[in-house]
């Protein structure tokens, strides 16, 4: 049997501003295995960290993300909802504050012109000595360009609503180590299927004691949560 984990989404998303390294090091302190981060490319060619493709739910900025360069993305707030001001944060950054710390589970939103985001990313992971506590995730077009463009680096297949490819046939015809499951995409023989076939599994999401018993309870390995702060408790009380 697998260790179980905790992944903080986008850090302590719940209570702070998501995918800042405010946030990610806020889940380091409650003692998160991993951090999940999203990876996009600005209008110059930056890696910078964000789920939103939109200025506006993130922001205090306004349109599509890619139009802006590193500079000018840097210059907004996206701690303004909170009522903090914290900068966008680049993918450098996140790994000199804490590669090597925890796992990180990568998400690609896009690969770039040939592959030229995971080229670029993987440049980073090497640079921090990092390959070993990395991996990528995506869906189908992203995963075949790692395959690719980074081979040596982990790789995690995640299937979004309306992908047709079963996520075993994923995992298998793109080499993942790793599946992440969406809820209600998954039940326990799948998970017994894929453990057989040696791949961990990760769950997006679970916020409460209830979910975290009932999904570690299904052969989940890893779960994703929002609220690092209540896993810590969980894992104190029932781990």
């Amino acid at each position: 049997m697998t260790a179980k984990t905790f992944c903080a989404h986008r850090g302590l998303s719940a209570l702070m501003p998501e995918n800042t390294l405010p946030a990610f090091g806020a889940a380091l302190a409650f003692g998160c295995d991993e951090i999940e981060f999203d990876v996009r490319l600005t209008r110059d060619g930056g890696l910078i960290v964000s789920h939103d493709g939109t200025l506006e739910r993130i922001s205090d900025g306004r349109g599509n993300l890619s139009d802006f360069t590193m500079a000018e993305l840097r210059e907004l707030n996206i701690g303004v909802k909170h009522g903090w001001q914290v900068p966008f944060c680049t993918v450098e950054e996140v790994f000199a504050q804490f590669a090597g710390r925890m796992l990180f589970n990568i998400h690609l939103k896009e690969h770039g012109e040939d592959g030229y985001l995971i080229t670029e990313l993987t440049k980073i992971v090497k640079k921090y000595d990092a390959a070993d506590s990395v991996y990528y995730a995506a869906s189908p077009a992203e995963l075949e360009w790692m395959q690719k463009k980074a081979p040596e680096i982990r790789r995690c297949a995640i299937q979004l609503p309306g992908d047709t490819m079963p996520i075993c046939d994923m995992a298998k015809t793109y080499g993942c180590c790793r599946v992440q499951f969406w809820l209600g995409m998954f039940d326990e023989p799948l998970v017994e299927k894929l453990h057989g076939d040696g791949i961990r599994c990760n769950l997006f999401y679970a916020d409460d004691f209830e979910n975290y018993r009932q999904y570690f309870g299904m052969g989940v390995d890893t779960l994703l949560t929002n609220r690092m702060d209540l896993a810590a408790d969980y894992r104190k009380k029932y781990m």
